[in-house]
């Protein structure tokens, strides 16, 4: 038969090779190391060693580069990036930098004045309190030194050591709570200044607080906080540039959320 003639299964051999070949070269992708990628990765090397990379040493660099680039584009064929967590953080870090990272050049002043007046609520310093306060392990500890304050007694013979300082200036309703914890400040009557009140319950014990003075609200100056206005426009604008970035491309996509 002429399928068992050497000259014939040599030729079917040859086309099958042919063929095969043909699909490879199909399927072969090109990766080309640019003159720009090769100086980033030069750089990085004089960044992380101090050192110049030298002609090996680049060569080095550029072949591992490129057995990176081979694994990577052959993940990204298997899938291996997709439900994978990290890596969807980081696609999405970079792509949200190169959005915000637009250019752009730094605002005058007047702009910076104008934002720092359609912004006041954000320079604007609340309501704080100086005061001094005294700490006991026990409420009744707390109870007999109040007693000794009404008849006359220095205060400073009655404070026991604690870490608290005896004394805190400017501190607001959130720094308050801060210190002594979630709702002291509530207990406190702000109206009284200059009269020991409490004993006022803390994680830490209890305490006698003298208000002694209340400082209203206050916008922080301009010139006082430049360089703050400047870099919080920045990062407005940043956010901005992101936020319009995201509205473009959400108006590209039909968004269906799968009911229960």
């Amino acid at each position: 038969m002429a399928f068992k003639h050497p000259l014939f299964l040599f030729s079917i051999l040859g086309l099958a090779l042919f063929f095969f070949e043909s699909l490879n070269k199909y399927d072969r992708q090109e990766i080309t190391v640019t003159l720009s990628q090769q100086e980033r990765l030069a750089t990085l090397w004089e960044t992380q060693t101090g050192y110049v990379a030298t002609p090996e040493q680049l060569n080095s660099l550029v072949t591992n580069w490129i057995e990176e680039e081979i694994l990577y584009q052959e993940a990204l064929k298997l899938g291996l990036d997709d439900q994978d967590s990290i890596v969807r953080r980081r696609l999405i870090q970079k792509l949200s930098f190169i959005a915000e990272s637009g250019p752009s050049e730094p605002a005058d002043r007047s702009i910076l004045q104008n934002f720092h007046q359609e912004n006041l609520d954000r320079y604007t310093l609340p309501e704080r309190y100086t005061f001094r306060q005294l700490y006991f392990e026990t409420e009744a500890e707390a109870d007999n030194a109040l007693l000794s304050l009404k008849n006359g007694k220095d205060f400073k013979t009655l404070a026991k050591p604690s870490m608290l300082n005896s004394e805190y200036a400017y501190n607001s309703e959130l720094e308050i709570n801060a210190i002594f914890g979630i709702g002291f400040f509530s207990r406190l009557d702000t109206t009284r200044l200059n009269l020991w009140q409490g004993p006022l319950a803390s994680g830490l014990g209890f305490h006698l607080i003298d208000l002694i003075a209340l400082h209203e609200e206050e916008i922080t100056p301009f010139e006082n906080i430049q360089g703050q206005i400047s870099m919080d426009y920045q990062r407005d604008r940043e956010e901005n540039a992101r936020n319009n970035f995201i509205k473009e491309l959400t108006d590209k996509y039909t968004i269906t959320i799968e009911l229960k």
